[in-house]
């Protein structure tokens, strides 16, 4: 068993980094062909569905943010400080968590924006048709 509290501290940034890119691939990987295939029909409406892929993009840098920040505190670690240890392990591990889920979140509320975005000119295009 490893007592090191430099190997938990040093999994929880690779947590927070690694599960933060994860998620952020999950919700671009989920929105972008929803997006691409609401752009082909409309190619006005790509601009405004671009925000799913922004939002995703923002859950990788916060994941590098929160390892980054945690990597400071990694040089001043001492085989005493185990409870410092487990709060950078149980913040890289609850960022990770978190972007998996925000990046599930996002990718679906991405795709059913550029979706309900098309359906919107659809709706109008049939108006016209009927009036």
């Amino acid at each position: 068993m490893v007592s090191e509290p430099i190997v938990y501290a040093s999994l929880g940034v690779g947590l927070s980094v690694f599960l933060s890119v994860i998620g952020a691939s999950i919700g671009i990987s989920i929105s972008a062909p929803a997006i691409a295939g609401a752009g082909t029909e409309r190619p006005e409406i790509v601009s405004k569905s671009l925000i799913a892929t922004i939002l995703a993009e923002a859950i990788a840098i916060y994941g590098l943010v929160v390892g980054l920040l945690s990597i400071f505190r990694l040089t001043s670690l001492t085989p005493a400080d185990t409870d410092i240890a487990f709060r950078i392990f149980s913040g890289g591990l609850i960022m990770g968590i978190a972007a998996v889920a925000a990046g599930i979140g996002i990718g679906t509320s991405g795709s059913a924006l550029a979706s309900a975005t098309l359906a919107i000119y659809a709706f109008v295009a049939a108006l016209l048709l009927v009036i």
